[in-house]
This record gives structure tokens, C-alpha cells and sequence, in this order.
């Protein structure tokens, strides 16, 4: 019994379970390189050989859009339900303002590779990319204005702090600013000279930056200076994504970081893939989205952490207001049983069977489910006979019941 509770407690610990859960982007041949999200539910990403892909489901289905060309498509941003913007390979700037059923081509007046895209409304965004290019428009797209940065080194992030104020990053710990729109920019002292790839803001004040080897540099005064945080790793860092001054995660190869404290502290997820991520979006601070290599996307709905809720407290009284799980009947079984479960929302919802090694082997549901009473039946004929553990997550709570399979 002593080793049973052993290996339920690890069972329980946030390092056995994947928060983040592989979802099916219908490719594993393309590159996915860019996501963006208007609300929980609907988002679109986008990659090599001009692959868009939408969905309206938190990423259960995508499905597919038309660029009009096979070039790379590195980025999208989506600055409303209904506008878009996508950029790409040799200049190319799609937009949308019908969320997707049509994507424009629009007029870049460059055929360097655009790498980046950030609008701070409808009408006012920035582009960037190779050799040092900086597009801005002010109109929607209907003008990208050629601006001078000043570098030739590739500027692979950008962000809009307000309708004037920019900042962009670029390789070599290139960091540029400009205060009127982005008529001329300004270099700002960095503490590395490594590739950036990613910077946000999320205030006037506090903004990050992260790059290659690990590097990630915090501000709390508008990008006049930046100072180094610890990441503990040396991956190369692709993106980042803020929901609040505090709160935010970094993606990189085979890599995802989360801090909850400004950055004083960043934790390494669990993530089934050793593979480049290229780039995180989360519709709130618990339900996110990440892309990359392979036609790799992971979707998480509790931060990418094994939730506090996941211990032996939860195990026994179960929060009501959210869901109710029983017990799988007939327990002991074989080959078969049925699980009950009742929804009082609407959710997104994972269960799946974990063996006594916090292993899962089995996912039962992963998708969006409507309020109501379910049951899903577990076939182990394939699984050998012992203990096991069926764990099911749904509106940011958890619960987990062990269950007994006979041979």
C-alpha cells in the first residue's frame, strides 16, 4: 500500500502530466509559423507553402483558407474578429477584413521577406524583416510606408505600444525604438548581442524581449533600458506572449516557459516535442495556443501547468460548481467499463487514462463539449491488467479516480 501512495503522489505532481495537449493541424509536412486568436475560440495560423488554417472551435478542427500563393507565410496578427493581417516571403502582405473568407493581396513596395506583423488597431500597424525593412501603415494597409531603420540585420519582432510609439528586435541584440509613427528610429542599448526574435509590450512601461540561447530582457520604462532575466536555458527562444504585466510565456526549441511574477522566476514546461516553436498566443491567461516544426500545435487550457487544483484535496471534494466526475462502472473490469461525467458550462474538456507511471495511454475526449451529462466508454483490450487512473480536466479544474482493470 506504502508503494501504491508513492506512486499516486507522483502521479499527481505537476511534472508527470503534459499540460500542453498536441491538437491536429491536418499537416505534418508544413512549417507552422505564426497563430493569432480574437477570442477563445476562433483563430487562425500560418506557414510555409502559403498554408492558412482557421478555426472556430479552440483548435479541435482547422480548417483550410486560401492565400492565393505558395510562398511562406511567417506571421499573422488579427486586430479585430474580422481584420487580419499576414505577412510573408518576398514582401508579401495578405489582409482580411471578412475574418478570413478572403485574404487581399496588398502592396508592400519590397520583396525582402517580411518576418513580423503587430497592428495596434484596424488602421495602424508595423511590418518588418530581412535586411533591417520596416513597413507602417496607417490606413489598413491600403499604404505600407518604407521606413528607415537604419540596420540591415534581419528585425524579426515588433510590437505597437500605442498609434506612435514602436519598438523592434532584430539580430545581433538589435533593439529599435521610434516615438512618432515610426519616421525614425531609434537604437536602444541592449545587454546581449544574441539574435532577438520576440518583443511585447503590455503596458506603456513593461515589455519583454526574448532570442536565441535563452536570452530574455525585461523594461519597466518604455524601452529606455533593458535588464537581463534568468531563463535557465540555453534553447533559442522564437516568441513570447504577456496577458498582464506579470503573467506570460516563451516558446522556443523544444521548449515553453512560463513566469507568473514579471519574470523574478521562469518555470520549463512540459511539452511532448524537441522541435522548433515558432511562435504563442493565449486568449486568456490560462488558454493558449503554440506552432512549429512538423505541423506541430499545442493547446492549453490551464496555463501549460499541472493546475493547483490536481492534488489529493481536489481528489476528494471535487469542486460542483464546474463539473462532477464519477466512478467508472463496473470497477473492477474487463475488458471495458463506462465513464460518467456531467458538464454544468460549456468547455473545453480532455480525459484520458494514465497508468500508474503518470503515463497517459489513452485519450477518451479532447475537444469542446457542451453542458450536460456524458458518458464515454474506455476499451483497455490493449493494455495489460493493473491499476490505472482516468483524470478529467474541464473549465480550468481537474479531477482523478483510479480504476482497476482484470486480466
Amino acid at each position: 500500500m506504502k508503494t501504491l501512495n508513492i506512486l499516486f503522489s507522483l502521479l499527481l505532481s505537476s511534472h508527470c502530466f503534459s499540460q500542453w495537449i498536441a491538437q491536429s493541424s491536418g499537416t505534418t509536412s508544413a512549417t507552422l509559423l505564426g497563430i493569432s486568436f480574437t477570442d477563445t475560440a476562433n483563430g487562425t495560423f500560418v506557414g510555409t507553402s502559403g498554408m492558412i488554417k482557421h478555426t472556430t472551435n479552440a483548435g479541435s478542427t482547422w480548417t483550410a483558407q486560401t492565400s492565393g500563393t505558395p510562398k511562406f507565410l511567417r506571421d499573422v496578427f488579427f486586430s479585430s474578429d474580422s481584420v487580419g493581417t499576414i505577412v510573408g516571403e518576398s514582401g508579401i502582405i495578405l489582409r482580411t477584413t471578412n475574418g478570413g473568407v478572403n485574404w487581399n493581396l496588398q502592396t508592400s513596395n519590397t520583396t525582402e521577406h517580411l518576418v513580423h506583423v503587430h497592428c495596434i488597431n484596424d488602421n495602424v500597424g508595423v511590418a518588418t524583416g530581412q535586411n533591417g525593412v520596416i513597413r507602417t501603415t496607417t490606413n489598413g494597409g491600403m499604404n505600407w510606408t518604407t521606413r528607415s531603420s537604419g540596420v540591415t540585420v534581419e528585425l524579426a519582432g515588433a510590437c505597437m505600444i500605442s498609434d506612435s510609439i514602436a519598438c523592434t528586435v532584430g539580430f545581433n541584440g538589435t533593439i529599435l525604438m521610434t516615438t512618432n509613427g515610426g519616421a525614425t528610429w531609434n537604437r536602444q542599448s541592449s545587454p546581449t548581442s544574441n539574435n532577438l526574435r520576440g518583443v511585447t509590450f503590455v503596458n506603456a512601461d513593461t515589455g519583454y524581449i526574448v532570442g536565441y540561447g535563452g536570452v530574455i530582457l525585461k523594461t519597466t520604462d518604455g524601452g529606455t533600458s533593458w535588464l537581463q532575466q534568468t531563463s535557465n536555458t540555453a534553447n533559442n527562444l522564437f516568441a513570447l506572449h504577456f496577458t498582464s504585466p506579470e503573467t506570460g510565456s516563451a516558446v522556443g526549441t523544444g521548449i515553453i516557459l512560463r513566469t507568473t511574477n514579471g519574470g523574478t522566476q521562469w518555470v520549463s514546461q512540459s511539452v511532448p516535442f524537441s522541435g522548433d516553436l515558432y511562435d504563442v498566443e493565449f486568449a486568456t491567461t490560462e488558454r493558449g495556443w503554440t506552432v512549429g516544426q512538423t505541423g506541430k500545435i499545442f493547446f492549453t487550457d490551464n496555463g501549460g501547468a499541472a493546475p493547483d487544483a490536481v492534488n489529493e484535496y481536489e481528489l476528494l471534494n471535487p469542486n460542483p460548481n464546474f463539473f462532477a466526475l464519477q466512478q467508472n462502472y463496473p470497477n473492477p473490469f474487463n475488458p471495458s467499463t463506462v465513464i460518467r461525467y456531467t458538464l454544468s458550462v460549456n468547455s473545453y474538456v480532455s480525459l484520458k487514462i494514465v497508468n500508474i507511471l503518470g503515463e497517459d495511454v489513452a485519450t477518451l475526449v479532447d475537444g469542446l463539449q457542451h453542458a450536460g451529462d456524458k458518458s464515454v466508454q474506455f476499451d483497455a483490450s490493449g493494455l495489460p491488467g493493473g491499476m490505472y487512473f482516468y483524470r478529467l480536466t474541464a473549465y480550468d479544474r481537474s479531477d482523478v479516480k483510479k480504476l482497476m482493470l482484470v486480466k
